[in-house]
């Protein structure tokens, strides 16, 4: 900086600097950017070097800012309006940006402060953009100020652009939803959805070489734009507004509307639901116990290529094999009643019951249930679906590209509820020999998990563990293993498990 070069740098290059190590501060987050952008301003004070251009003093106020010295910036802005650094130079909406740009704002003090800048940029005619404003909704989204968010929201802006900007209005017009959502108005933001869905998706229009060894003019072809971040950028928007609504649907048990609004997605755009939204349909059918429609999400996941995680073959096989409380027993029973009596699903008639219940215990006979109940004759179909929960578990197997007869294969290794679920469907089907394949899958598992000392699991999972043990027990005995019975029970003085007490052993 000290060689005679440093005096034949203009303007725009010293400004263009201070920017590429601004904007290298945003992407990459390094403090070394931040200390050279804040080296040449000191070298250009110290120098006395004078800037008749706007776009230096921003990239000023951007380098203080992102230095949490907002005194300092706020001098330059003053400084600006009084003309000190000449009568060209003036705030104008990169000024305020810059300033709205405030990666250490985080609190409603700080917006608050942000806000009054805001309010004396509209005051002098100055016209908001969408980068101006973005820094702003986020804050007010962060702090909870949903009515400002909404206020900063609410723009002509949108109205604006064409069908060609899709990739700027859905950013705009998701936003906007997530306000609405925030204050649990689904039907204004399905109305923003729907007036997302009206613009043209975007397409690509870049010529580039065939090749790195053809010249420019020679093979010109078209981009895909489905692999161009522009294209990406609509998709992910809008499938985040679609997953927000069918969300807040599946909170308030609106399971039609929200299974009408997945359809809807995945028709629309190309990129899959995620994982997470998956899941949320996967729990409130797991606690029905629909297990028709847990089918349905499961093959909705495969044909979308997202692959089940831990969680949701948790919840496809352990609600196939777990006992509800009384009132959701009555539930179901009656639910089968009803179906059996017109002949057809009673998709309005679903058992509810609500999200925040706990989960039944798992285990492997009959609650104690009203007699009334315990009396009908196909109360084992309606509560347990023994077939229904081994397809899950041979398809999470293949899933993994794992042999199910494999014990040492460590692609795939079940937790203690899958198991516990497994080894109840396996008893209930009668095979005793499968039963005894899950136990000793289960017990390598642990000894991988912890070779020399009492698996943290069975501390977590005191219940079915109990269960699991007591089912390997009768299993060996039905088929007169006693080596395997001794076994099991050696085991269980390792671990130090006990069977369950008497009045829990429906086994």
């Amino acid at each position: 900086m000290h060689s005679p070069e440093w005096h034949r740098l203009t303007e725009d290059e010293i400004t263009h600097i201070i920017r590429v190590f601004n904007n290298q501060f945003i992407f990459e987050h390094t403090e070394d950017a931040l200390n050279r952008a804040s080296i040449i301003i000191k070298l250009c004070n110290d120098r006395e070097v004078k800037v008749a251009t706007a776009a230096f003093y921003n990239e000023c106020i951007r380098t203080n800012v992102y230095m949490n010295k907002r005194d300092a910036a706020y001098k330059i802005k003053e400084d600006m309006d009084a003309g000190v650094y000449g009568v060209d130079v003036r705030s104008d909406i990169y000024t305020y940006t810059s300033i709205f740009s405030d990666t250490n704002a985080k609190t409603s003090e700080d917006l608050a402060r942000l806000v009054e800048f805001y309010d004396e940029m509209l005051s002098r005619g100055i016209e908001p953009t969408e980068l101006a404003k973005k820094p702003l909704i986020k804050l007010a989204r962060n702090v909870g100020e949903h009515r400002l968010l909404k206020a900063l929201l609410e723009s002509p802006e949108t109205e604006k652009l064409t069908t060609l900007h899709a990739a700027t209005a859905a950013r705009m017009l998701s936003n906007r939803a997530q306000a609405f959502i925030a204050e649990y108005d689904v039907d204004s933001a399905k109305s923003q959805l729907e007036q997302l869905l009206m613009y043209h998706i975007p397409k690509d229009t870049r010529a580039v070489p065939f090749s790195p060894g053809y010249s420019v003019g020679s093979a010109d072809i078209k981009i895909p734009l489905d692999f161009t971040r522009t294209r990406e950028a609509f998709f992910i928007y809008t499938r985040s507004l679609y997953e927000s609504i069918m969300r807040i649907y599946i909170i308030r048990r609106r399971a039609n509307d929200a299974h009408e609004l997945l359809d809807d997605m995945r028709r629309t755009i190309y990129l899959p639901p995620t994982r997470m939204a998956y899941n949320w349909f996967i729990r409130f059918h797991a606690k029905r116990k629909n297990i028709q429609k847990l089918h349905e999400m499961h093959d909705m996941m495969l044909q979308d290529g997202v692959m089940p995680d831990e969680y949701a073959y948790t919840k496809f096989i352990t609600s196939c094999m777990y006992h509800p409380n009384p009132s959701r027993l009555q539930k179901l029973v009656d639910t089968a009643t009803r179906r059996a009596y017109f002949g057809a699903k009673d998709e309005e008639h679903e058992p509810n019951v609500g999200l925040d219940e706990p989960e039944g215990v798992h285990s492997s006979g009959l609650p104690d249930v009203p007699r009334h109940i315990t009396e009908l004759a196909n109360i084992h179909n309606i509560v347990y679906h023994p077939q229904a929960c081994t397809r899950f578990y041979k398809s999470m197997f293949l899933e993994h590209e794992a042999d199910i007869d494999d014990l040492r294969s460590e692609k795939c290794q079940p937790n203690a509820h899958i198991i516990n679920s497994v080894m109840c469907a396996y008893t209930m089907l009668e095979k005793p020999v499968l039963v005894l394949r899950e136990f000793q899958r289960f017990v390598r598992y642990q000894h991988r998990l912890s070779p020399h000392q009492r698996p943290p699991d069975l501390m977590k999972s005191i219940i079915p563990v109990a269960h699991i043990f007591k089912m390997a027990l009768d299993a060996a005995r039905v088929i007169n293993n006693q080596w395997m019975a001794r076994k099991i029970l050696a085991q269980m003085d390792v671990w130090g498990v006990r069977l369950p007490n008497p009045i829990s052993k429906e086994a």
